[in-house]
This record gives C-alpha cells, sequence and structure tokens, in this order.
C-alpha cells in the first residue's frame, strides 16, 4: 500500500511554485486556479466542442464522450496506430479552440513563468524519434469510478511511462446543476492494488480507499484543478452536462514537464 502522510491541507490549494512541487509530492491533495477561463470563454469552447460532436469509448460503462484521442486506449503496444492517429485528433482540438481560446497554451505559459523546468505540449523522444503525443481531450462525462492514471502502469513502453510524477489537470467548461464532483483519496497506486481491479472495467474496488483521506472537488465554470493522477479519484454522478478539457502533465527524469492526454 503505497499512500503519503496526511495531507498538509485539506483544502485545495493557489497556484505557486511551491505548491506545484507540494502536489508533486502527494503533500496536498488539488490546486484550483479560479477563474482561469471566463464564463464567455468556456460557453464558446463548450458549444464548439458540442457542434464538433462527441466520441464515445467503446466498452466503457457508464458512457464517457470525447473529442481527441487517449494513449491509454491504445493499450501498450499500439503505438503506430496512435501516432498515426495524432494528427486528425490535434486538427479537431485546433477546430474547436480557435473559436475561443487555447487553455493548453494558456497553463503552459503559466508553468514557464513560474518554473524553471522545460514545459512541452506532447513533444517526445519515442524510439529515438521526435513524436508528437496528443493533448487536450476534451471530455462529456457525467460520473467515473474509481481509478488511478498513472503512465508507469498504463504505458511502461513508451516514453511516458518514464515519467516519475503525474498530475492531472481539468478545466471545467459545463458544469452539472448538481453533483459532478471529482473525489481524490489520500492512496497512491501501487502494483499490488491489481488485484482489486474490477473485472472487465477499468474501475478498482470501493474498499482500496476506505478510510483514507479524501478531497471533493466541486466543479465551478471557468476554474482550473490540478491534481495528482496516481492518486485513486473518481467522478460522483453529475445531474446535467459536465464537460471538461483535460490533459496530463508528467515530470520525465531530467525535470521537464509534458503534456499529453
Amino acid at each position: 500500500m503505497l499512500m503519503s502522510q496526511k495531507w498538509f491541507n485539506l483544502d485545495e490549494s493557489i497556484f505557486t511554485a511551491n505548491t506545484l512541487v507540494a502536489l508533486f509530492r502527494n503533500d496536498i491533495p488539488a490546486i484550483r486556479i479560479s477563474q482561469f477561463a471566463t464564463s464567455a470563454e468556456c460557453q464558446q469552447l463548450a458549444e464548439a466542442s458540442e457542434f464538433v460532436g462527441f466520441d464515445f469509448y467503446e466498452n466503457v460503462v457508464p458512457p464517457i464522450g470525447r473529442i481527441g484521442i487517449t494513449q491509454f486506449e491504445f493499450g501498450n503496444s499500439r503505438k503506430l496506430e496512435y501516432f498515426d492517429a495524432v494528427h486528425q485528433a490535434v486538427s479537431r482540438r485546433q477546430q474547436i479552440v480557435s473559436l475561443s481560446f487555447d487553455p493548453l497554451e494558456r497553463l503552459a505559459k503559466l508553468l514557464r513563468q513560474d518554473i524553471p523546468s522545460n514545459v512541452r505540449i506532447g513533444i517526445a523522444q519515442e524510439s529515438n524519434c521526435l513524436s508528437q503525443y496528443f493533448a487536450g481531450l476534451i471530455r462529456h462525462i457525467n460520473v467515473a469510478l474509481l481509478h488511478v492514471d498513472f503512465a508507469q502502469l498504463d504505458a511502461p513502453d513508451w516514453e511516458v511511462g518514464r515519467c516519475v510524477e503525474q498530475l492531472a489537470w481539468n478545466l471545467y467548461l459545463k458544469v452539472p446543476e448538481s453533483g459532478g464532483e471529482c473525489v481524490v483519496h489520500n492512496r497512491q497506486w501501487c502494483a499490488d492494488d491489481e488485484e482489486y481491479k474490477v473485472p472487465n472495467s477499468y474501475g478498482y474496488d470501493m474498499s482500496l480507499v476506505k478510510s483514507v483521506q479524501s478531497r471533493h472537488i466541486t466543479p465551478v465554470v471557468g476554474d482550473l484543478v490540478l491534481f495528482n493522477s496516481r492518486n485513486f479519484h473518481q467522478v460522483l454522478l453529475g445531474y446535467g452536462e459536465r464537460i471538461t478539457m483535460s490533459s496530463f502533465i508528467g515530470k520525465i527524469p531530467n525535470g521537464d514537464l509534458m503534456f499529453w492526454s
């Protein structure tokens, strides 16, 4: 069982270079950047996303709609298929952000201002070649099972699998009338936890997070929330549409930060 000491502060922290380090170390549950985007910007992105249209993951219950692709859905072996699909996925994302603004670029600029590390959006050295990962997934998601996102587990043979620490961020474009909270639990994935995986599902048994610290993150339009995605987390049922843009931020061994989805 891999679990940090108690989180220093159960509230969402304000973004600074120091709180980002604390989040990577799992010393705090989350960072909230309030009013990262205006309501008008979020409405424009949400409407453009709905116009372009959502695809749905195969064999995922409850259903999750998305625009873009994830490394996870290509598994550990289908690299060529993934990189062949990146160009079209990036083009669809660019079609949407051209109607409002690009959250990826805005967040990357903020990171570059406050931290000394090199920040890359999707660029990686894959099998001795410079490769472009997709970043900036847009999702229509009303509930998600307890799960974890960690490239050392999901993609050990990919460049992102070299990441020693990993965060996820969500920008809330549209939120339900009630519910839809992201719940982050103070328990980080380790190999022994695979015995708790629910058969034929991406989810894990809730007994894994019994009696650990948890933080309920309320979705607010325009707010961007970062959390440590190696921590088990879930999305509670929302009553109404919940649309987000998101990606991972991984720290590779030389300290550089990389965005991908």
